[in-house]
């Protein structure tokens, strides 16, 4: 047994897939059908495209209800209960946050307090309105926009292992961008798939190792985006509570059982702190993660090498 690579450029990342199995052509045909999945995902779901259905949402939705097909009904669903289960943590109806601090496009800056305050008015799953009898959403306030970055990737990769499993697909790894991995069965050799956790700020020093079967990892930290500013870096993770990039970690590192889990919790374990990550892993035992904080002077002021000590922060693993 071997494992077979395909690639695929998506969401602002390269996808891969790896499937074990004796026949390459076979395992990278089907390797390929799971990442096309993603490919049309990518479609639907980006806020880039004028044409996704997410787009269109946030152009119509708050004038009158509009139809969308099951499945992304069914994600915007699931959005909602995260965000009631993270008490506001993770939130995709923060698109107006987003783009007052202008991470919408990937630049950055920092957003006045007039635009903080104009922009949390226009935030939050509490005003998506769903019917669930014919798939219909509706914002009820203007200029709401909905922003799935923090959940997209993962739900993308478990459709696309709904796609390798329906071909038997046992043993594998797909991952988009390294930062979000489902891993299947085993590998070829050993019981169980391990990936390592890295200190963000020099990607090379090992901090954990991590070993999954049939289960997801997904890591979020503010090291790839933000904004400097005299010295005080911003992140781009925004509290939707408060509208502000949060004070603390480094980076989140979350197991669970699926990737779309596994991604939007590690954005609100982000937001929300070691202290209430680990309550809420008290609560699901099949929720794990790893939470890097340096420790001495806060990551947002601006430092000199040696860089200081990390406080890795364990939740649930064994």
């Amino acid at each position: 047994m071997e494992l077979h690579r395909t690639a695929i450029a998506a969401m602002g990342c390269l996808f891969e897939c790896f499937v074990v199995g004796d026949d390459p052509d076979e395992a990278r045909a089907i390797g390929a059908e799971a990442l096309e999945t993603v490919a049309r995902l990518d479609a639907q779901l980006s806020h880039y495209r004028e044409d996704s259905d997410i787009s269109r949402l946030n152009r119509w939705a708050a004038q009158d209800w509009v139809r969308v097909e099951p499945d992304l009904f069914g994600l915007l669903r699931r959005c909602a209960e995260l965000t009631a289960l993270t008490s506001g943590a993770f939130d995709v109806a923060a698109g107006a946050l987003l783009n007052a601090w202008d991470f919408h496009h990937g630049t950055g800056r920092v957003a006045s307090e007039c635009e903080i305050q104009a922009a949390l008015l226009k935030t939050g799953m509490r005003h998506v309105a769903f019917d669930a009898e014919r798939h219909l959403v509706h914002y009820t306030v203007p200029g709401l926009t909905l922003n799935l970055g923090a959940i997209g990737k993962g739900y993308a990769l478990d459709r696309a292992v709904e796609t390798l499993r329906f071909y038997g697909v046992c043993n594998g790894v797909i991952h988009g961008g390294r930062s979000t991995i489902v891993a299947l069965g085993k590998p070829p050799s050993g019981d169980a798939w391990e990936f390592v956790i890295r200190d963000p700020r020099d990607r090379t020093a090992p901090i954990e190792t991590v070993r999954l079967r049939d289960a997801a990892l997904s890591t979020s930290g503010i090291y790839d985006q933000f904004v400097e500013v005299d010295g005080v870096r911003y992140g781009h993770l925004l509290d939707p509570r408060t509208g502000r990039p949060p004070q603390g970690p480094l980076s989140v590192s979350v197991i669970a059982p699926t990737a779309t889990d596994a991604d939007a919790l590690s954005t609100a374990f982000f937001v929300m702190g070691a202290g209430r990550a680990a309550e809420f892993c008290a609560e699901r035992p099949d929720i794990a993660a790893v939470i890097l904080e340096e420790q001495g002077p806060d990551f947002t002021a601006a430092t000199e090498a040696p860089l200081p000590p990390l406080r890795v922060t364990r939740i649930g693993l064994p």
